[in-house]
């Protein structure tokens, strides 16, 4: 986390540059083997700034990904009323698909889990708040006692297919990809539970 709430264009200037080296750096080698000093010393700051932004590299990405996760579901719930269903998931789709696109190499490593346990259940949780946020829920057949799965199913299955289509270079483009996901998410989720995600 970071140790502000608000932050000023120096500041924001000096995070962007973090993951911009994080993301060069990623394309070189593993997560696991990028320190802060390597991070720093990429984004031509020093190892103390690093820390007057983020307690740890995991925390950064905590951080990015909360916040592009919460501007995707301010900006649903304000669309909410004004679009279809089939027009708000398709919006909604895009959406991941052009911020994961933006920087492929840490969503990778966010996706795959190699950031950490912490960033792909963080992922995870804010589709799901994503999901419970809207006004009008996406109605599911699903009985009384699979309720609470099938916005797991969903951030899971999400999950999975942003991976695969990173590791495949971003192709598709992702408006293919999100007509794609809506499509999907109109079909049964298994014998005796139709959802629409």
């Amino acid at each position: 986390m970071t140790r502000r709430n608000k932050i000023d264009p120096r500041q924001q200037r000096t995070q962007e540059a973090l993951l911009g080296a994080l993301d060069e750096l990623l394309a070189e080698k593993p997560f696991s083997e990028i320190s802060v000093s390597d991070l720093a010393r990429r984004a031509g700051i020093g190892r103390q700034t690093f820390y007057r932004h983020f307690d740890s590299i995991g925390a950064m990405l905590e951080k990015r990904l909360g916040t592009v996760l919460l501007g995707q579901i301010e900006w649903a719930c304000a669309h909410a009323d004004n679009l279809s269903a089939r027009e708000l998931a398709f919006r909604i789709h895009l959406f991941a698909f052009e911020h994961v696109e933006t920087l492929p190499h840490i969503a990778r490593a966010m996706l795959s889990g190699a950031a950490g346990q912490n960033a792909l259940s963080s992922f995870m949780e804010q589709i799901i708040a994503m999901r419970a946020a809207l006004p009008n829920p996406p109605e599911t057949n699903a009985p009384p006692e699979a309720q609470d799965f099938i916005a797991c199913y969903h951030a899971g299955s999400i999950v999975s297919v942003l991976l695969k289509w990173v590791e495949a270079g971003c192709t598709p483009d992702a408006a293919t990809m999100a007509r794609f996901m809506t499509q999907m998410s109109n079909k049964p989720c298994g014998d005796d539970i139709a959802c629409r995600c």
